[in-house]
Parts: structure tokens; sequence; C-alpha cells
């Protein structure tokens, strides 16, 4: 529950070790750099042209992009590939390896596949612009024209064929029906030149469509080739292009052999690019550079070891962040609360002055989720699928917090789905203490007991967060008045004995007299009288937890109804088992599904709405260490 101690780093070092420190500072990655003040130290950037390293990262890239078509991309490979390592001394071997002729073959190879299939697209759309054409016996040579005779191919749609045969009755046009398919009838027409123009008028009233030879068709077309002989042409030409492919698929294969390698180089010019561009926040003279930053106090010692080798040019001083200072927010919890970290950063990180609520949520998170869920089967496969995944997969960063997280949250959902649910819509009866379906009352007076003690506690943060800031009287006769007013309140309303009103009297009296900030005694009275309108607020977040009570109930029943409709379709003859087992896999996998996701949002809902509102205030600016970035790799 609480934030790691930051401090003020600030580097002095000559000149001639400023790569050798910022390699050093990304490998151990525990140092946030900022912008040096160049005006006010009177120093000059030493931003260094990185157009070069992207221009090779882009290349690099595009190369491994293309060679991924030739990996294998089975899912279990997907799923539980582990990223090749990288040590130090393999990097520096890597660094001296010339990969550029790598490239040129990869970019030479991608060019003329590229060259190829578009050839083959276009040879394919010559031939099937032939494909109407086919049965015309005529060789193509022959059907140029004369000095007298017009020759022309083209199609006309069906219902319009026997006013073309009108018309050819009347003009002196010869015709002849090439083929005919489901819409058009494609003709070969041949007539005089002195009766181009009506002709042609005609057949434009009558929508004809011709047909014209390309040259790629007539320039394959020899003496005597009819369509047929020059659609075998094109075959043969695609054909020789497909086996020429073939080849290159094989060369791609033995290049993508190298991808392991340009992986490497590119996550090391990967950071190489983030350290010169980071070289650029540094402030620098002619002999010397100045480096600004945040260190989180643990790792100072740590920071010294690494930068030993070079004490003798340069100097480390650290210092308490000043009062106008803003440092970044680094979260510091325990192990098993460690993923719950991930619902407070997407609500916001804390201000300064604040603490963490990590661990404050952690256990009401793990109940509600489990609650809403409220069925043990599901939790189960949700528990081991993660849990498993870690195991194997080993995944890092976020992914892994994420996955611990649903692993708890599936263990929550199987004690508490064996308590008050079933396990796939069947419930156990003897290891129930509650039946929502029977008694959903006190699933109701559950959820909203839980709603009114986490409402308290936040409040009770509120207070001690307030005693922490030096403002006691607020916390102490107003954030302490609600504590005392709230439980007081419900148990004399619950008839529990007149001590309980007198309580009650008391923390409102204490809200009355120091709610209001104002020196007038009349306004802070009625101020303060005012303030106790909020019970209404309390009120309506208390009710807010009977989201609990709705969604808990939903996933029971659907997993019921997923139960009751199995076991009707096993009545179907033959295929019954089949249809039934469907029906329970599918039903149920979309039920987890959607039960999971509405525990997971509602649940963050109530901690961000309900809980954070009473005590927590975000706006915390994260920690960003300058540290070593793997986008292929992991370095070790």
């Amino acid at each position: 529950m609480s934030i790691a101690e930051v401090q003020r780093i600030h580097i002095i070092a000559h000149s001639g070790v400023k790569l050798e420190v910022l390699s050093s500072l990304q490998e151990q990655g525990v140092v946030q750099v900022e912008k040096a003040n160049f005006e006010e130290l009177n120093l000059k950037s030493s931003l260094t042209e990185v157009a070069e390293v992207e221009h090779k990262l882009h290349r690099l890239s595009h190369s491994l992009n293309y060679l991924s078509q030739w990996e294998e991309k089975g899912l279990a490979k997907r799923l539980f590939a582990q990223k090749p390592q990288l040590n130090h001394e393999k990097k520096k071997d890597l660094l001296n390896v010339d990969y550029l002729p790598v490239l040129d073959d990869v970019e030479k190879l991608e060019d003329e596949i590229n060259e190829l299939l578009s050839e083959i697209r276009f040879l394919e759309k010559e031939k099937e612009s032939l494909s109407p054409l086919s049965d015309l016996a005529l060789p193509l040579q022959a059907l140029r024209r004369t000095d007298s005779i017009e020759i022309l191919l083209g199609s006309i749609i069906q219902p319009q064929y026997e006013d073309f045969l009108k018309m050819s009755e009347e003009e002196a046009l010869w015709h002849e029906v090439v083929k005919r398919d489901k819409r058009r009838i494609h003709l070969l027409l041949i007539y005089l030149k002195k009766d181009k123009e009506p002709i042609e008028r005609s057949l434009k009233e009558l929508n004809f469509a011709p047909h014209f030879l390309t040259e790629p068709v007539l320039y394959r077309a020899e003496e005597k080739d009819t369509v047929k002989d020059v659609m075998r042409k094109f075959d043969k030409e695609i054909e020789g292009k497909r086996i020429r492919l073939e080849d290159l698929d094989k060369a791609g294969r033995r290049l993508s052999g190298q991808s392991e390698r340009l992986m490497f180089i590119h996550d090391i010019l990967l950071n190489e690019k983030k350290r010169i561009l980071t070289s650029g926040l540094l402030g620098e003279t002619e002999r010397i550079f100045y480096l600004d930053g945040w260190i989180r106090s643990s790792d100072i010692e740590n920071l010294k070891s690494k930068l030993k080798p070079y004490s003798e040019v340069i100097e480390i001083f650290f210092r308490a962040p000043l009062p106008e200072e803003d440092p970044p927010v680094i979260l510091e919890n325990p192990k098993t609360g460690k993923p719950f970290e991930l619902i407070t950063k997407l609500y916001g990180l804390p201000q300064r002055g604040t603490f963490d609520p990590t661990l404050p949520l952690a256990p009401f998170f793990f109940l509600f989720v489990g609650l809403c869920v409220s069925e043990a089967g599901y939790g189960l496969l949700v528990a081991l699928l993660s849990f498993l995944f870690i195991k194997f997969a080993k995944p890092k960063g976020g992914l892994r917090q994420f996955l611990k997280l649903l692993g708890l949250l599936g263990v929550s959902t199987v004690i508490l789905g064996t308590l008050i649910g079933g396990w796939f819509g069947f419930p156990v009866r003897k290891l129930m203490v509650m039946d929502p379906l029977q008694d959903p009352l006190s699933f109701l007076y559950l959820a909203l007991v839980l709603g009114f003690i986490q409402v308290w506690f936040g409040t009770l943060l509120n207070m001690i967060n307030g005693i922490r800031n030096k403002l006691y009287l607020q916390s102490i006769f107003v954030q302490g008045g609600w504590l005392l007013l709230l439980p007081s309140f419900v148990l004399f309303l619950g008839k529990m004995g007149s001590i309980w009103g007198i309580f009650t009297l008391v923390g409102a009296a204490g809200i009355v007299f120091f709610a209001s900030p104002s020196r007038n005694p009349f306004a802070r009275f009625f101020g303060g009288l005012y303030s106790l309108y909020d019970i209404s607020r309390y009120l309506a977040d208390v009710l807010s937890y009977s989201r609990l009570l709705a969604l808990g109930l939903a996933t029971t029943v659907i997993a019921m109804v997923v139960n009751n409709l199995s076991q009707t379709a096993l009545g179907i003859p033959w295929v019954g088992w089949l249809v039934a087992a469907l029906i329970f896999v599918g039903g149920h996998l979309f039920n987890l599904a959607i039960s999971f996701l509405g525990g997971f949002v509602h649940s963050m809902r109530l901690q961000f709405v309900e809980f954070f509102s009473k005590f927590f205030k975000s706006g915390g600016s994260p920690f960003k260490p300058f540290e070593l970035e793997s986008k292929f790799v992991e370095f070790i």
C-alpha cells in the first residue's frame, strides 16, 4: 500500500564516456532520464542524427515481416513460442556482422516474386478474356481487317438476340455464333467497310459489346493459331513462372533461416536508436555531459556499482524531490498484490502525498468477481488455463501480471461458485452455504453488507490520508464523524439499542460543526448541516453493490438453461448426443466469456466509482525508465 521513494539524480561525466554510460544505464533500466535545462545551465543539446539507424530498422522490420511467411505458424507454436535470448557477449559479436547482403537478398527475392505474381495475374486475365471465344475455329491472324472487309468480335445479351437477327437480315451482315453462356451470346461479325457506319449504329442501339484482341494476344498468335492455341501458350507461360516461384519459395525458406540473426540485429539497432534519442535530452559542453533524471531509492546502490568502472571521470549526485517537483510514481506491493496494480493503473496513478490503493481494493475485487461469476467450473477453467499459459509460454511484463490476476479471479470463482453457485450449472448442495435462486434476499443482504464495509473502509482511508497530510480537524471530526454515524445509524434502525442513536448524533455533530470551512458561525452551522445530505450519496453507493446479485443470478440461470437445452437435444434421434455436446460446450463457453467480462467490468466500476471516490486522487505520472526495449528477442 505504499509508493516507492524516488530521488532526483544528476550525473556529470566526461564526454568521451557518454555512450558507454548511456549503454550502462540502459542495461540497468533504473533511471528515468529527463530533459536537461539547457538555458539555465548554459549547456547545448547533444542531439545526434538518427535517420540512418531508422532506415536500417525499416529495412530489417520489412525483411523480417516478409520472411515470416515461411515460418511455422501452428497455434501451439504461436502461443508458447519463446523469444530467442541475447546476452552481452553475443551482442558484441553481432555488432560486427555484415547483415546488409542478407537484406539485399530478401529485397531482391521480394521484388522478383512480386514481379512474377504480377505477370501471372496479367496472363491469367488475358487468358480469361479469351475464354468466351475459345470455340472460335478460325486462326486469329485471319481476323485482321482488310481494305474492304470489317471483322468484329463481340457479344450481345440473350434478350436482344432476336432483334439482332432481324437487323442482320436487313443489313449486309454475316455472323456466326461463337459461344453461348447464361447471359450473353458471343458473335463473329463480317461486313463491308462501306456499310460500317449504319451497321455499327444499329449494333450500338442493341448494346452490342465489341471484343478487341489485345496486343499480347496477337503477339503470341502465329499464322495458324486459334484462340485455344493462344490460351495453351498462356498456360505454358504461367506454368513456367509458377515453377520459378517454387524455386524462389525454396530460396525464401533458406533465407528465413537468417531471421533470428536479423531479429537480434533489429533489437540492437532499436536500442541504439533509443540511446541516440535519449542523448538528445542530455546537456553538453566541449568536454562534459550532464544527465538529469529520477531513480528509485532502493536502486541507487546497484546503479553506483554498475557505473563504478567510470568512477574517475564521473560524478553522481542524489537528492530528495523538491516541493514544487512532480516525481514519477512507482507502485510497491507484495507479490500477491502485484497483479491488482493493473486495476489501479487503469484508473490512474496516485498523486504525490496520497497512497497506493492497490492492496485496499485487492480483497474486495477478488470477492466481487467471484460473486458476479459464481460458477466454480468456469473459475477452474480460467485458473488452469491462466497458470498453464504462464508456466509454458512464460509471458513477460503486463501480460504476465494480467494472467496472474485472471488466475486469482478464477480461484475466487471456484471458492464462491462452490459455496453459492455450482459446477457448470449443477449445484453441489452439500457444500453450498446459500442458494441465491431459492433465497435471493440473503444474497442481496450479503452484497449490501460487503458494499457498506467497502464504502466505510474508503472513508477510513480518507481520514488516515488526511491525518498524514496534517488536516486534523477535517479528518477526525468530519471523516471520523461519518465513520461513527454510518454504522451507528444502521444499528439504531435495526433496533439494536438507543445507545447507537446517541453515537449517530455524536457523529452528525462532528460533521455539522467542522464540515464547513467558513468562520461565520451561522454559515458554518448551516453549511455543515447541508453536508449531512451526503448520507443519500452513501446510500446510493451501497445500493450500487446490488449488481453483484444481478450478475451472480444471471450466470447461474444461463448455465442451467444451457444444461436444460442440452438435455432436451439428447432426445433427437441419431445425432442427439452430438447436438447436446455442441450446445453444452458452446453455451458454457459463451456464458463463461460474458460472465467474466461482466464480473470484471462491474467489479472494476465499484472500485472506481464507489470506493476510490471516498479517498483516492489520481493524476500521478508513471515512472518510465531508460531501459532495453525488445520486439523480437529477450535480453539477458
